[in-house]
C-alpha cells in the first residue's frame, strides 16, 4: 500500500517518466504479491503453533492419566502388600505372645514352690532318703538279731558243759550205789536195807545219765540249728546289704539324671522365653519401621495429583496464546509450587532444590 502511494504521488507531481511509472506498477504488484506470500506463511505459521499447542495438550492428556494409572497401582499394590505383612507380621507376634505366656507358665510351674518341678523332685528325692534310712533300720535290726542269736552259742556251750558234768555225775552215783551194794552184801542180813537204797540210788544214776545224754543230744540239735541260724542270717544280712548299697547307688544315679534333664529343661525354658521375646521386640520394632509405607504413599500419591494436573496446565497455556496471539514459554513453576505445598519430610524439600540425600546408615532395614 505503501508503494502504490508513492507511485501516485511521484506521477501527481509529474516528475517521473513513462519508465518510471511502469516499475512503480511493477512494484506495487509485487508488493500485493509478497503481502499475500507473507498472510499465507503467517496463516500456516498460526495453523502450525495452533497443531503444536494441541499435540502438547493431547500429549499430556494422553500421557498423564497413564503415569497417574501406573503410580497409584504401584501405590495400591504397595500399600496391599505392606498391609497383607504387617498383617502377618502382627499374627507372629501374637503366636510369640502366647509361646511367652506358656514358655512362662511353664517355667513357673517348674519352679513353683509347692507345686513345681523342682519342689516334686525334692519330695521325691527326700522319701527316697527316707525308704534308705528305714531300710538301714531294718538292716540294723537284723544285725542286733545276729548278735543275739549268736550270743545264744555261749549258752549252749554251757548247757553242753551242765550235760557233762551230769554225766560225770551220774558215773559217779553209779559207781557209788554199786560200792554201796558191794558193803550191803557183805553185812548180809543187816544191810538189806542199805542195798535196797543202793539199788535205788543206782537206777536214779542211771536215769540221770539218761538224761544227761538226752539233753547233750538237744542241746547238739539246738547249737547246730542256731549255727545254721546265724549262717543264714549273716548271709541275709551281706546279702540285704549290698543290695541297699546298689539301690542307694541307682537311686542316686536316677535322682541325678533327672536333676540333670529338670535343669536343662529350666535352661531351654529360659532360653525359648529369652529369644521370643527378643524376635518379638524385633518384630515390633520392624513393624514401626513399616509406617514408611505410609509416607511413600503419600509422596506418589502428591505427585500423581500433580501430574494429573498437567492437561489442564496445557490447556490454559492454550488458552493464553489463543486469546493473546502471544506464544509464551512455558513455566513449570506453578506445578512445583503446587506440589511444594505438600511436602511434610525435610527430604522431599532437598529432592525438590536438586540436593543429595544423606547416606543410610548400616543400621538401617533394607524392606523388600
Amino acid at each position: 500500500m505503501l508503494s502504490l502511494v508513492s507511485a501516485l504521488a511521484i506521477a501527481a507531481v509529474g516528475q517521473l517518466s513513462l519508465v518510471a511509472i511502469m516499475l512503480a506498477g511493477l512494484v506495487v504488484v509485487a508488493g500485493v504479491v509478497l503481502t499475500r506470500k507473507l498472510k499465507v506463511r503467517e496463516a500456516a505459521l498460526m495453523a502450525s503453533i495452533e497443531t503444536y499447542l494441541n499435540s502438547q495438550t493431547q500429549f499430556s492428556e494422553q500421557l498423564a492419566p497413564v503415569w497417574s494409572g501406573h503410580i497409584e497401582m504401584s501405590r495400591s499394590q504397595m500399600a496391599s502388600a505392606i498391609e497383607s505383612l504387617s498383617e502377618r507380621f502382627c499374627g507372629i507376634v501374637d503366636k510369640l505372645d502366647a509361646a511367652v505366656h506358656t514358655s512362662a507358665l511353664e517355667t513357673q510351674t517348674i519352679e513353683d514352690d509347692d507345686k513345681g518341678l523342682v519342689a516334686v523332685f525334692s519330695r521325691s528325692e527326700q522319701k527316697l532318703s527316707d525308704v534308705i534310712t528305714e531300710q538301714k533300720a531294718a538292716m540294723s535290726g537284723l544285725l542286733g538279731m545276729l548278735d543275739k542269736v549268736q550270743g545264744l552259742g555261749r549258752f549252749t556251750s554251757e548247757l553242753k558243759e551242765m550235760a557233762a558234768d551230769v554225766a560225770k555225775i551220774s558215773q559217779q552215783s553209779n559207781l557209788l550205789a554199786l560200792n554201796a551194794a558191794i558193803e550191803a552184801a557183805r553185812s548180809g542180813e543187816h544191810g538189806r536195807g542199805f542195798a535196797v537204797v543202793a539199788n535205788e540210788f543206782r537206777v536214779l544214776s542211771g536215769q540221770s545219765g539218761e538224761t544227761g545224754r538226752h539233753i547233750a543230744r538237744n542241746v547238739g540239735i539246738i547249737s547246730s540249728a542256731i549255727v545254721e541260724t546265724c549262717t543264714v542270717v549273716r548271709e541275709a544280712v551281706d546279702q540285704q546289704d549290698a543290695s541297699l548299697l546298689a539301690a542307694q547307688s541307682t537311686i542316686h544315679a536316677v535322682m541325678a539324671d533327672f536333676q540333670g534333664i529338670t535343669d536343662a529343661l529350666m535352661r531351654s525354658g529360659a532360653l525359648l522365653k529369652n529369644e521370643s521375646i527378643g524376635i518379638k521386640s524385633e518384630i515390633n520394632d520392624s513393624l514401626v519401621q513399616m509406617q514408611f509405607q505410609d509416607r511413600v504413599s503419600q509422596i506418589m500419591n502428591h505427585v500423581k495429583n500433580n501430574i494429573e494436573s498437567l492437561p489442564a496446565f496445557m490447556q490454559q497455556h492454550q488458552k493464553d496464546y489463543a486469546s493473546s496471539l502471544v506464544l509464551q514459554p512455558l513455566d513449570a513453576q506453578d506445578l512445583l509450587t503446587e506440589l511444594k505445598a505438600t511436602y511434610v519430610m525435610s527430604d522431599q524439600h532437598v529432592v525438590h532444590e536438586g540436593g543429595e540425600l544423606a547416606q543410610k546408615s548400616n543400621n538401617d532395614i533394607d524392606f523388600f
